[in-house]
């Protein structure tokens, strides 16, 4: 009759109206995790200006990086425990000229081990192993060899460091990274992997839907 006819016209109407409700936010919600898992595998987002000096790119918070040779390995992501070889120095001025003063080293076969991106070390030696996407600065890689221009600011200060550095005094080093694990449950391209996944678990569903979708037109 014309009646159950309009009843279920209308029950349609109510289905195609939630499937697509449905659709429109799997699909959102796919693009979402898609476009941020890609800028955390690659580490960049928009470029920022930068200037460049000999020792190369210089973010807008004055840290400076060369890379003498980019990793071959997975990113290093805070909260990795690293196991690196370094060297730490700082240019004195003096009446006999410039010369530079090595204050901390590691020696051959006794690499440093220390968690990255935590402040467990100054925030300019952070920043220029973890990287930072908001100033486009990259991450190291495990097997990476970077040169850092540290200002004063992001290492010690105004305080100094002892006898050793002192105060507002920039400093630059030499980090080779040998390797990166995370100790802190999952590591972080894990848990990227799978974001990864959810966004194609959410795909699928949103091809799921559209297919339901068709098998109640079909069937009215």
């Amino acid at each position: 009759s014309s009646d159950n006819e309009s009843v279920q016209l209308q029950k349609v109407r109510r289905l195609i109206f939630t499937m697509s409700l449905f659709q429109s936010v799997i699909l959102s919600l796919a693009v979402f995790v898609l476009a941020h898992t890609a800028e955390a595998f690659t580490g960049i987002s928009a470029p920022l200006a930068r200037t460049t000096t000999k020792l190369g790119p210089v973010a807008r918070n004055g840290l400076g990086y060369e890379e003498v040779e980019i990793g071959t390995g997975r990113n290093v992501f805070p909260g990795d425990t690293v196991v690196c070889y370094y060297s730490g120095q700082y240019k004195t001025v003096s009446l006999m000229g410039e010369k530079k003063v090595t204050f901390d080293e590691t020696l051959p076969g006794e690499p440093a081990e220390f968690v990255v991106g935590r402040g467990t070390v100054i925030k300019g030696f952070d920043i220029g192993i973890c990287g930072d996407a908001n100033l486009d600065i990259p991450p190291m890689k495990i097997g990476g060899d970077r040169k850092l221009a540290i200002p004063a600011y992001l290492a010690y200060g105004e305080r100094g460091a002892g006898d050793s550095i002192p105060p507002d005094t920039d400093l630059e080093f030499q980090v080779s990274i040998l390797n990166a694990a995370s100790k802190e449950g999952l590591s972080q391209d894990v848990l990227l992997k799978g974001f990864g996944g959810l966004a194609a678990f959410l795909v699928f569903m949103a091809g799921f839907g559209v297919l339901l979708l068709n098998t109640v037109f079909l069937k009215h």
